[in-house]
């Protein structure tokens, strides 16, 4: 059976569970929209989140996001694939033990460490530190558990380290269908903000569009979160 915690640490801003109805978890929705939308001939089933620098709201947009995907009963998984500094289980109140890592190295079941968090929210958390991660992320082994997942839900979206640290996030953008990236307004500069979309590009990630995160009220009348299409 999938391990039940309902509790939600306050560590994490997952507004759009505190104020389903607020402008911001509106922007979310809107956002879940336009990710549906982003594919016409395709539907995206599996995508990945990461940003340039770490601190621009990427694991906060995961979650978010996954909070709404499951607000619309659609069935959602979200993987803890930032190895390094795994983030997601914080969020959760869950334990980083028996995850992801201990699925593909020690041969658990799959069903032992997802957590059912809520009817139609699931968490796979990142599991044990591993001493070369690149190496794991390219394994035959974790691309085809991530097939076979993509049979059991709806939805999976994935965190990832920034692009700023390691190679990480180009090697995983490249096993989903896509891939989003998150700038945070007034500190991800244009050049360092190319030099990740092309270094995806390069790897052969489907990017599907960006996020820009912490967004001046000032600047805009209705929220915080705001999502771009690529041309």
């Amino acid at each position: 059976m999938f391990k039940n915690n309902q509790n939600i640490t306050d560590d994490y801003a997952i507004i759009s569970k505190r104020e389903p109805l607020g402008v911001i978890s509106e922007q979310y929705r809107k956002l879940r929209t336009n990710i549906e939308f982003s594919s016409f001939n395709e539907t995206i089933r599996n995508f990945c989140i990461t940003s340039v620098f770490p601190g621009e709201a990427k694991t906060i947009t995961v979650l978010n996001l996954g909070a709404v995907y499951a607000q619309s009963e659609t069935k959602t998984l979200i993987i803890d694939m930032d190895l390094r500094k795994p983030k997601i289980h914080r969020a959760f109140n869950i334990v980083n033990k028996d995850g992801l890592t201990d699925i593909i190295t020690e041969g658990i079941e799959v069903e032992r460490a997802i957590h059912k968090v809520e009817d139609y929210l699931h968490v796979l958390p990142a599991g044990k530190k591993l001493p070369f991660p690149s190496e794991f992320l390219m394994s035959k082994k974790l691309k085809n558990l991530l097939k076979e997942l993509s049979h059991s839900y709806d939805r999976i979206i994935i965190d990832t380290p920034p692009m700023s640290a390691v190679t990480d996030a180009s090697i995983i953008a490249k096993l989903t269908d896509g891939a989003i990236m998150v700038f945070a307004s007034r500190r991800t500069n244009a050049d360092a903000a190319q030099g990740a979309l092309k270094s995806l590009q390069e790897n052969g990630a489907n990017i599907i569009g960006s996020i820009l995160t912490r967004v001046k009220k000032k600047d805009h009348r209705y929220s915080n979160y705001y999502y771009y299409n690529q041309e």
